[in-house]
């Protein structure tokens, strides 16, 4: 490795001190990249992590703090810290890549987490490739069809993963073809990486690999800061500089030269990226008709006196329609990796991903929630609002709470509206946003965050946050009665999800069930609404044990985020109503609310 650090010793010299935070946001923004790719030129390459047999070749430099993402105090430090510098070279049976990574604490892959349905958590590098160079934005846009992503990461196996983001899926290329070797020296504090790819496994078949040939590529390294994190905390991105914020359709070029003319400065003219019509993931004017169109048919409580189809018109079920099917057609992948960006402040990311498709109607409609939560709310009332992308907040004349909150922005537009939260299920990262968490427990007093199992927060020691105990009463909410459902096993271990019952003085009583409660495990005491999981395998025994006023159904309207638990459909929900008849049960879409009042 005292090869590789000589040979790099250049690019680390040049790198000087950061910039501050406000000379940045003060810079202009990067051009979009273009670069070449000269041949190998039957040069002998040994893919061992080492670029000492690599000849002089044009550098991607991914180390400017505009193509950073990541925002959270002293995450970056400057391009010492984390930056990376990145190579290509072509033959005609594979791409050769190589990126050398300078960062100050290496996250290797654990030896049990390399998984194929997952994006594994380590320090990586990730190489996107656009042949038909029609990507426009992330979701379910038709010109991801050919594009192919390849995942290097310290791994033991050394081999090269394809990610199929779109359909959330990957696999392991061929070892006889393809390799990758990711070396690390720690007394330099570089991590190499270096693959060769064929490029059978990055062109659509039929294409061949010839001078002049024109992609679409883009290379983001992450960066994983803690040990105990799923997520990473800092990402770099060779277009992320090229727009205020990160748009995921926008990728840099590459052209195959014949030689090593483009290094004399006479580089090649690139041709203009083929337009896409009509627009892939929807106009803004399509998502706000489809909120008017929803707001003109409001919720109704199905009480079995027709179909729950039926319930609301025919205009309603069409709409209802209508968002099921985008969000079941919303990749997988894309919809945890959303989450991810957001629970870790990547907010130009988050916005631009926010910007288009059904992401940005979630924004919208969220906008809204905000503005109807500031209603007043009269006594003995409870109001429920479904938030856009999942969870629930709770307004009362009391005390305002949520339930599993999780979306974009939700700390800038209801902070102010909980004086506490509630997790169900808290190590799934896709049912809580951990920046409003965070807020809430460094908030001055803190806002109570009820979890009955410790999980990693920026911030904030776990330690210092109190788990509930399944079956004991908790708090410490002044005002409201909270008891936490269920047990431990004989282990002492505890489910993966908890209930809670809710009780407000002179309001309605609430009983939140989650997937793992059994019927035994909950008191017939009446309740006057019930906020039910499909999931739940004794949903229909726990609701003739309780028999609630009123049901209300979760999981509703949201994208799969599990490889193996698929999502729950409108048409599952449906169907449970029908089997919950007699009782009233409501179905509530994205952004919708109902007031729920005590009996008197």
């Amino acid at each position: 490795m005292k090869l590789l650090a000589f040979v790099l010793t250049p690019w680390l010299l040049a790198q000087g001190p950061p910039p501050q935070p406000q000379q940045a946001t003060q810079r202009e923004l990067m051009l979009l990249p273009q670069a070449v790719v000269l041949p190998r030129e039957g040069r002998e390459i040994a893919i061992d992590g080492s670029l000492i047999d690599w000849p002089e070749l044009p550098a991607i430099r991914l180390d400017d703090q505009r193509q950073l993402s990541g925002t959270a105090p002293g995450a970056w430090n400057g391009p010492k810290d984390f930056s990376a510098i990145a190579f290509l070279m072509w033959d005609e049976n594979a791409l050769y890549v190589a990126c050398a990574v300078r960062d100050e604490w290496h996250r290797a892959l654990d030896a049990n987490t390399l998984l194929l349905s997952e994006v594994p958590a380590a320090d990586s590098v990730v190489f996107t490739f656009d042949p038909d160079r029609n990507t426009r934005s992330s979701g379910p846009d038709p010109g991801r069809q050919e594009d192919r992503e390849f995942w290097l990461a310290d791994e033991t196996a050394r081999e090269v993963v394809q990610w199929d983001r779109l359909r959330g899926a990957a696999r392991v290329l061929d070892g006889k073809v393809a390799r990758m070797v990711v070396v690390h020296d720690k007394e330099q504090g570089i991590t190499t990486h270096e693959a060769k790819i064929p490029w059978s496994e990055i062109l659509p078949p039929g294409r061949k690999a010839n001078s002049g040939l024109v992609l679409d590529l883009q290379i983001v390294v992450n960066d994983f800061d803690e040990s105990t994190d799923g997520m990473a905390q800092t990402r770099i991105g060779w277009t992320f500089g090229c727009s205020p914020a990160v748009d995921p359709g926008l990728f840099a070029s590459i052209m195959l030269v014949p030689d090593r003319e483009a290094m004399q400065g006479r580089v090649p003219t690139f041709p203009a990226k083929p337009g896409t019509q009509p627009a892939p993931l929807k106009t803004s004017e399509y998502w706000h008709d489809l909120t008017a169109r929803q707001l003109k048919r409001p919720p109704v409580v199905h009480d079995g006196s027709s179909a729950p189809e039926a319930v609301g018109g025919i205009e309603r079920l069409a709409v209802l329609e209508e968002l099921d099917a985008h969000c079941e057609r919303f990749p997988r992948v894309d919809y945890v990796e959303f989450n991810q960006r957001i629970g870790r402040r990547m907010s130009r990311e988050v916005a631009g991903i926010s910007s288009r498709g059904l992401p940005y109607w979630w924004s919208t409609r969220l906008t809204a929630v905000s503005k109807a939560a500031e209603d007043p709310v009269p006594a003995g009332t409870m109001r429920l609002f479904r938030l856009p992308m999942g969870g629930w907040l709770v307004r009362t004349a009391v005390k305002n709470f949520a339930i599993d909150p999780a979306g974009a922005d939700l700390p800038e537009w209801l902070f102010g509206q909980m004086d506490f939260c509630v997790l169900t299920q808290p190590l799934d990262m896709t049912r809580r946003n951990d920046q409003l968490l965070v807020r809430m427990l460094l908030a001055k007093p803190p806002h109570p965050v009820l979890t009955h199992i410790a999980f990693h927060l920026p911030l904030v020691s776990m330690q210092a946050v109190p788990l509930v105990e399944p079956g004991q009463d908790c708090g410490p909410p002044e005002g409201i009665k909270i008891q936490a459902l269920g047990k431990k096993q004989s282990d002492g271990s505890v489910p993966w999800s908890c209930s809670y019952r809710l009780s407000l003085p002179d309001g309605p009583s609430l009983l939140v069930i989650g997937p793992t409660l059994h019927a035994d495990e909950v008191g017939a005491e009446p309740v006057d609404v019930m906020l039910l999981s499909p999931r739940n395998a004794e949903a229909l025994t726990i609701v003739r044990k309780v028999a609630p006023r009123l049901v209300v159904l979760d999981d509703s309207f949201l994208c799969q985020s599990f490889p193996n638990i698929p999502r729950i459909g409108l048409r599952t929900l449906h169907t449970l109503q029908k089997a919950l008849q007699p009782q009233k049960s409501l179905l509530l879409a994205p952004g919708e609310s109902w007031d729920v009042t005590a009996p008197r």
